[in-house]
Protein backbone atom coordinates (compact mmCIF):
# COMPACT_ATOMS: atom_id res chain seq x y z
CA UNK A 1 0.00 0.00 0.00
CA UNK A 2 1.32 3.44 -0.96
CA UNK A 3 1.47 5.89 1.93
CA UNK A 4 -0.85 8.83 1.56
CA UNK A 5 0.93 12.17 1.24
CA UNK A 6 -0.34 15.09 3.23
CA UNK A 7 -1.44 18.02 1.07
CA UNK A 8 -1.54 21.30 2.99
CA UNK A 9 -2.96 23.31 0.08
CA UNK A 10 -6.45 23.50 1.58
CA UNK A 11 -5.12 24.42 5.03
CA UNK A 12 -2.98 27.22 3.54
CA UNK A 13 -5.96 28.51 1.55
CA UNK A 14 -8.17 28.59 4.65
CA UNK A 15 -5.42 30.32 6.65
CA UNK A 16 -5.05 32.94 3.91
CA UNK A 17 -8.83 33.52 3.83
CA UNK A 18 -8.81 33.97 7.60
CA UNK A 19 -5.90 36.40 7.40
CA UNK A 20 -7.71 38.42 4.72
CA UNK A 21 -10.90 38.43 6.83
CA UNK A 22 -8.91 39.78 9.77
CA UNK A 23 -7.39 42.53 7.63
CA UNK A 24 -10.82 43.48 6.22
CA UNK A 25 -12.27 43.57 9.74
CA UNK A 26 -9.34 45.61 11.03
CA UNK A 27 -9.61 48.12 8.19
CA UNK A 28 -13.32 48.52 8.85
CA UNK A 29 -12.79 49.04 12.58
CA UNK A 30 -9.66 51.18 12.17
CA UNK A 31 -11.84 53.56 10.13
CA UNK A 32 -13.75 54.12 13.38
CA UNK A 33 -10.60 54.29 15.53
CA UNK A 34 -11.02 50.79 16.97
CA UNK A 35 -7.77 48.83 17.23
CA UNK A 36 -8.50 46.27 19.96
CA UNK A 37 -7.83 42.70 18.86
CA UNK A 38 -10.96 41.44 20.62
CA UNK A 39 -13.21 43.65 18.49
CA UNK A 40 -11.29 42.71 15.34
CA UNK A 41 -11.65 39.00 16.11
CA UNK A 42 -15.39 39.42 16.60
CA UNK A 43 -15.76 41.39 13.38
CA UNK A 44 -13.68 38.84 11.46
CA UNK A 45 -15.67 35.94 12.88
CA UNK A 46 -12.68 34.22 14.42
CA UNK A 47 -11.12 33.77 17.84
CA UNK A 48 -8.71 36.11 19.57
CA UNK A 49 -5.94 33.46 19.47
CA UNK A 50 -6.46 33.20 15.69
CA UNK A 51 -5.96 36.94 15.30
CA UNK A 52 -2.84 36.77 17.49
CA UNK A 53 -1.52 33.80 15.51
CA UNK A 54 -1.67 35.81 12.27
CA UNK A 55 -0.74 39.15 13.85
CA UNK A 56 1.23 38.81 17.08
CA UNK A 57 1.36 42.59 17.54
CA UNK A 58 -0.75 45.58 16.56
CA UNK A 59 2.26 46.87 14.65
CA UNK A 60 2.21 43.75 12.44
CA UNK A 61 -1.50 44.26 11.81
CA UNK A 62 -1.02 48.00 11.10
CA UNK A 63 1.71 47.14 8.60
CA UNK A 64 -0.45 44.70 6.62
CA UNK A 65 -3.53 46.93 6.84
CA UNK A 66 -1.53 49.92 5.62
CA UNK A 67 -0.19 47.92 2.69
CA UNK A 68 -3.65 46.59 1.80
CA UNK A 69 -5.26 50.02 2.03
CA UNK A 70 -2.40 51.63 0.11
CA UNK A 71 -3.00 49.28 -2.81
CA UNK A 72 -6.49 50.79 -3.23
CA UNK A 73 -5.42 54.43 -3.02
CA UNK A 74 -4.67 56.28 -6.26
CA UNK A 75 -2.38 59.20 -5.51
CA UNK A 76 -2.56 62.40 -7.55
CA UNK A 77 -0.01 63.10 -10.27
CA UNK A 78 1.87 66.01 -8.69
CA UNK A 79 3.87 66.78 -11.84
CA UNK A 80 0.67 67.04 -13.88
CA UNK A 81 -0.89 69.33 -11.25
CA UNK A 82 2.21 71.53 -11.16
CA UNK A 83 2.14 71.80 -14.97
CA UNK A 84 -1.39 73.25 -15.13
CA UNK A 85 -0.97 76.71 -16.63
CA UNK A 86 -4.15 78.35 -15.38
CA UNK A 87 -3.80 79.30 -11.68
CA UNK A 88 -7.56 78.94 -11.13
CA UNK A 89 -7.65 75.53 -12.80
CA UNK A 90 -4.56 74.47 -10.84
CA UNK A 91 -6.17 75.53 -7.57
CA UNK A 92 -9.38 73.68 -8.34
CA UNK A 93 -7.60 70.51 -9.48
CA UNK A 94 -5.15 70.47 -6.55
CA UNK A 95 -7.90 70.95 -3.97
CA UNK A 96 -10.20 68.44 -5.67
CA UNK A 97 -7.45 65.82 -5.68
CA UNK A 98 -6.42 66.53 -2.10
CA UNK A 99 -10.03 66.41 -0.88
CA UNK A 100 -10.45 63.08 -2.69
CA UNK A 101 -7.47 61.71 -0.77
CA UNK A 102 -8.66 63.29 2.50
CA UNK A 103 -12.03 61.62 2.07
CA UNK A 104 -10.47 58.24 1.23
CA UNK A 105 -8.18 58.52 4.27
CA UNK A 106 -10.78 60.03 6.60
CA UNK A 107 -11.00 57.40 9.34
CA UNK A 108 -7.48 56.08 8.92
CA UNK A 109 -5.89 59.52 9.08
CA UNK A 110 -7.78 60.27 12.28
CA UNK A 111 -6.53 57.00 13.78
CA UNK A 112 -2.96 57.92 12.77
CA UNK A 113 -3.32 61.43 14.19
CA UNK A 114 -4.74 60.12 17.48
CA UNK A 115 -2.08 57.46 17.96
CA UNK A 116 0.90 59.60 16.98
CA UNK A 117 4.05 58.15 18.50
CA UNK A 118 2.51 54.76 19.30
CA UNK A 119 3.20 53.02 15.98
CA UNK A 120 6.15 53.38 13.62
CA UNK A 121 3.99 52.16 10.75
CA UNK A 122 1.19 54.66 11.37
CA UNK A 123 3.68 57.47 12.05
CA UNK A 124 5.43 56.74 8.77
CA UNK A 125 2.13 56.73 6.89
CA UNK A 126 1.05 59.99 8.49
CA UNK A 127 4.36 61.62 7.54
CA UNK A 128 3.88 60.49 3.93
CA UNK A 129 0.31 61.76 3.97
CA UNK A 130 1.44 65.11 5.36
CA UNK A 131 4.11 65.14 2.66
CA UNK A 132 1.35 65.05 0.07
CA UNK A 133 -0.26 68.14 1.60
CA UNK A 134 3.19 69.79 1.72
CA UNK A 135 3.69 69.06 -1.98
CA UNK A 136 0.26 70.46 -2.86
CA UNK A 137 0.99 73.61 -0.83
CA UNK A 138 4.30 74.01 -2.66
CA UNK A 139 2.52 73.75 -6.01
CA UNK A 140 0.00 76.41 -5.04
CA UNK A 141 2.16 78.80 -3.00
CA UNK A 142 5.82 77.87 -2.51
CA UNK A 143 7.25 78.66 0.90
CA UNK A 144 5.79 78.65 4.38
CA UNK A 145 2.39 80.12 5.01
CA UNK A 146 -1.26 79.66 5.75
CA UNK A 147 -1.90 77.61 2.62
CA UNK A 148 -0.33 74.49 4.16
CA UNK A 149 -2.55 74.78 7.23
CA UNK A 150 -5.65 75.09 5.09
CA UNK A 151 -4.67 71.95 3.17
CA UNK A 152 -4.18 69.88 6.32
CA UNK A 153 -6.31 66.83 6.95
CA UNK A 154 -7.44 68.23 10.30
CA UNK A 155 -8.82 71.33 8.54
CA UNK A 156 -10.72 69.06 6.16
CA UNK A 157 -11.95 66.94 9.08
CA UNK A 158 -13.19 70.06 10.88
CA UNK A 159 -15.10 71.15 7.78
CA UNK A 160 -16.71 67.71 7.48
CA UNK A 161 -17.43 67.08 11.16
CA UNK A 162 -17.67 70.42 12.97
CA UNK A 163 -19.16 72.42 10.11
CA UNK A 164 -21.23 69.46 8.91
CA UNK A 165 -20.26 69.94 5.27
CA UNK A 166 -20.48 67.22 2.66
CA UNK A 167 -17.23 66.16 1.00
CA UNK A 168 -18.15 68.21 -2.08
CA UNK A 169 -19.05 71.31 -0.04
CA UNK A 170 -15.84 71.03 2.00
CA UNK A 171 -13.88 71.05 -1.27
CA UNK A 172 -15.82 74.07 -2.55
CA UNK A 173 -15.21 75.94 0.73
CA UNK A 174 -11.49 75.21 0.67
CA UNK A 175 -11.22 76.53 -2.87
CA UNK A 176 -13.24 79.64 -1.96
CA UNK A 177 -11.06 80.22 1.12
CA UNK A 178 -7.78 79.71 -0.71
CA UNK A 179 -8.61 81.84 -3.75
CA UNK A 180 -8.19 85.23 -1.97
CA UNK A 181 -5.24 83.94 0.08
CA UNK A 182 -3.43 82.96 -3.10
CA UNK A 183 -4.44 86.23 -4.79
CA UNK A 184 -2.36 88.11 -2.21
CA UNK A 185 0.63 85.99 -3.27
CA UNK A 186 0.12 86.79 -6.96
CA UNK A 187 -1.78 83.57 -7.57
CA UNK A 188 -5.42 83.00 -8.68
CA UNK A 189 -7.94 85.77 -8.27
Amino acid sequence: MTPRRYDSTRRRAVAEQTREAIIRAALKLHWHGITEFEAIAEEAGCSLPTVRKHFPTKEALFKDCTQTFGETLVLPDLAALAAIASPDEQLEQCISELCRIHEAMFGYAWLCARTRGESRTLDSEMKAYEGLADAMADILAPGPGIVRGLLDFLTYRALRNSAGLSAEDACVQLIATLRPVLATKGQPT
